[in-house]
C-alpha cells in the first residue's frame, strides 16, 4: 500500500480568513464521528463560500498545530483564536466536532459536568446533563445550528478507522502530500469490535442530547452524501441557504481491496462466533 502524507491545507495559515473581532453571527455544528465523511461534507460546505471552514479545532489531533500556529494554548484561548481567525467575512463560524471533543472541551472549561456525561450501563446520561451541555454550547458557539452526519455500514466505519490509525491517511486529495509505501494493515478483531462500539457510543450521545434539548439536526449518512450529484447534499445547501451549483468534490474514496477483504474476513469471524455462542 502506497500511502500519501501532507498537512491538510484547509488547516493551514493560507486556509484562514482575515481577523474578525466580535463574536460569530452564526454557528455551524457539523457533529459526528471519525470516518463518517465529516471531511468530504466539510470541503463542500467551505467550497460554497458561505459556511466557513469546517474542521476539527478542537480535536485531539488537529488542536497542537493550531495552538501553536495561534499561541493559544489552554481550551479557552483556542476557542477564542478559532472564532478569531475561522470566521467567514459573513460571520459564520464552522466547526466539525466529534463527541470525544465534546468530553476534552467540557473537561478543562466546566469540570463539574464531565462525570454526568460519562455513562455507563448502570448509570446512564440524564436529559438534564445534556440540557447544562447545550446551554454551555450556546456560550461557545453563537447562534449555533446542528447538522448530524453518521455512518450505517459500521462495520466498514471501524475498518476505514483501523486503517487510517496505522497509515496516518485520514484523508486523500489529489496534487496533495508525498507518496511512500506502508505495511500492510494487520487485521485485529476485537479493536474493529472496539471501534463499533465507541461510534455506537458516540451517536447515541449525539441522539441523546438533540432529543434531550428537542432539536431536530440536520441529519444526513454518509451512503448518501457519497452519491453522484448527492440529493441530500443538495437539501441540506438549500436548507442553509446557498442555491448555487454543487461543489466539485476533489476527495477521493480510500476503500481499497485489502480493506474489503478485512471486511469480509471480519464478517466470517464474526457469524463463527455468533454460531459458537448460541
Amino acid at each position: 500500500m502506497t500511502v500519501s502524507v501532507s498537512v491538510y491545507d484547509l488547516a493551514t495559515a493560507q486556509a484562514d480568513y482575515p481577523a474578525w473581532a466580535s463574536q460569530p453571527k452564526r454557528t455551524l455544528l457539523l457533529c459526528s464521528h471519525p470516518r463518517s465523511g465529516s471531511t468530504l461534507l466539510g470541503e463542500s460546505l467551505y467550497s460554497t463560500g458561505l459556511f466557513g471552514c469546517p474542521l476539527e479545532y478542537f480535536h485531539r489531533g488537529f488542536r497542537p498545530a493550531f495552538a501553536e500556529r495561534w499561541q493559544a494554548p489552554t481550551m479557552h484561548s483556542l476557542l477564542g483564536a478559532a472564532k478569531r481567525y475561522r470566521t467567514n467575512p459573513r460571520g459564520v463560524f464552522s466547526v466539525k466536532i466529534f463527541w470525544q471533543d465534546i468530553e476534552d472541551m467540557v473537561e478543562e472549561l466546566e469540570p463539574s459536568l464531565l462525570e454526568e456525561l460519562r455513562d455507563s450501563p448502570n448509570s446512564p446520561v440524564v436529559p438534564e446533563a445534556y440540557r447544562r451541555l447545550h446551554a454551555l454550547l450556546n456560550t461557545w458557539f453563537p447562534q449555533p445550528s446542528f447538522i448530524h452526519l453518521n455512518r450505517q455500514d459500521r462495520v466498514r466505519q471501524a475498518i476505514s478507522a483501523l486503517v487510517a490509525t496505522f497509515t496516518r491517511q485520514w484523508r486523500s486529495i489529489p496534487g496533495q502530500g508525498r507518496q511512500h509505501p506502508v505495511e500492510e494493515v494487520a487485521y485485529d478483531y476485537e479493536r474493529i469490535l472496539g471501534l463499533i462500539a465507541f461510534a455506537d457510543r458516540s451517536h447515541a450521545h449525539w441522539r441523546g442530547f438533540f432529543a434531550a434539548n428537542s432539536i431536530r439536526p440536520y441529519t444526513l449518512c454518509y451512503e448518501d452524501l457519497i452519491a453522484e450529484e448527492s440529493p441530500v447534499l443538495r437539501s441540506l445547501l438549500d436548507q442553509l441557504g446557498y442555491t448555487g451549483v454543487l461543489p466539485a468534490r476533489r476527495m477521493q474514496r480510500q476503500a481499497d481491496p485489502g480493506s474489503e477483504k478485512m471486511l469480509a474476513r471480519f464478517l466470517r469471524e464474526y457469524l463463527a462466533r455468533s454460531s459458537v455462542s448460541d
